[in-house]
């Protein structure tokens, strides 16, 4: 249990301290230590199966930022607090994973309570998309308003920051763009949760490269169909392709770019953020891109399409621009915040 002494101690440093933020994937954990400015001083990455148990995972991270310090400049009691990020259903209030995918033995712990023995430092467990979203919002010094950051990739996620706070809902679910709603009926695509009709369905990464073969076998003639049977095939292959003049593959982005953009919109009408992002790996090349561009461009036009004058006008769209190294950051932000 944290104890009394650590926690002032901690608090009386906070404003010069170090930050150990720690976002657990079903791959990877990275580990990165950050200070009060929001900077990213040192960084690393473990597979998680060779960690396994939460106890393990922050055992190794503690570590880290013992073995780590020194190296900055700095001792053991510059660590001012410690901020987990994790994936799935988090009940924040408890912090205990309800539903969690890839990370057997973790759900149903509490977490920050395993943290906090292991550390002895003040704690704070968050959802990891709301890390991310909480990393750009910081990064762009937003203060009070609010930030919806969307991922885009096989499933889309969305993590909130609400009046300046990480926003994760009363069960944990706010956010959850992509099992939104944008066809109805049953003809309506399936999604992976088995509902019809989502987002993640027509946008995520399989819902793109399935309208692409929809489209190459009523186009027989078009130069896709050898290419776009191969199971390799990625939206990134598909950005190349219509940055080299394939139309086929230009409407399918824009198509893409519709569906978010009305998701986003339905987003807008009810939270009404002064910023959304769009990150992860299926942006059509980003900024560096003039596909990706253009991707983003639609998105925007379709927002406004969609929403009332003074919801669509106002949103401030964007790419996201802190890359892998978000959850990290967000983590160990979240928690000085907290201190």
């Amino acid at each position: 249990m944290t104890s009394e002494s650590s926690i002032t101690s901690a608090i009386s440093n906070a404003k010069d301290g170090i930050f150990l933020g720690i976002d657990v994937g079903g791959t990877n954990v990275k580990l990165g230590l950050v200070d009060s400015a929001g900077k990213l001083h040192a960084k690393d990455s473990i597979a998680t199966p060779e960690l396994g148990t939460p106890q393990r995972v922050f055992s190794a991270a503690v570590a880290f930022a013992y073995r780590e310090l020194p190296e900055m400049g700095r001792s053991s009691s510059d660590l001012a607090g410690i901020g987990l990020a994790v994936p799935g259903v988090l009940d924040a209030k408890e912090s205990v994973l309800r539903e969690v995918v890839n990370l057997p033995g973790w759900q149903g712990i509490p977490l920050r309570k395993v943290l906090a023995d292991v550390s002895h430092l003040p704690s704070v467990v968050v959802n990891d998309a709301n890390s991310a979203a909480y990393a750009e919002h910081s990064s762009r010094s937003l203060g009070s308003q609010s930030l919806a950051l969307i991922t885009l990739g096989t499933g889309i996620g969305c993590g909130l920051v609400i009046n300046g706070s990480p926003f994760s809902g009363d069960h944990g679910c706010a956010g959850e763009l992509g099992h939104i709603a944008i066809r109805f009926g049953k003809d309506a695509l399936s999604c992976s949760c088995g509902k019809r009709g989502h987002l993640e369905a027509y946008a995520g990464s399989n819902g793109v490269l399935a309208q692409l073969r929809s489209l190459a076998k009523t186009n027989p003639e078009a130069d896709v169909n050898g290419w776009i049977s191969a199971e390799s095939v990625t939206p990134r292959d598909i950005a190349e392709r219509a940055h080299s003049g394939c139309d086929l593959c230009r409407s399918v982005i824009d198509q893409t770019a519709e569906y978010i953009g009305q998701a986003i919109g339905q987003l807008a009408q009810v939270i009404d953020p002064a910023v959304v992002l769009l990150g992860g790996a299926m942006t059509f090349g980003g900024d560096q891109s003039e596909i990706g561009r253009g991707f983003l461009e639609k998105v925007r036009s379709t927002v406004i399409d969609t929403t009332l004058l003074e919801v669509g006008s106002n949103l401030n769209i964007e790419f996201a621009s802190l890359g892998n190294d978000a959850g990290v950051l967000g983590a160990a932000m979240v928690v000085e915040q907290a201190i």
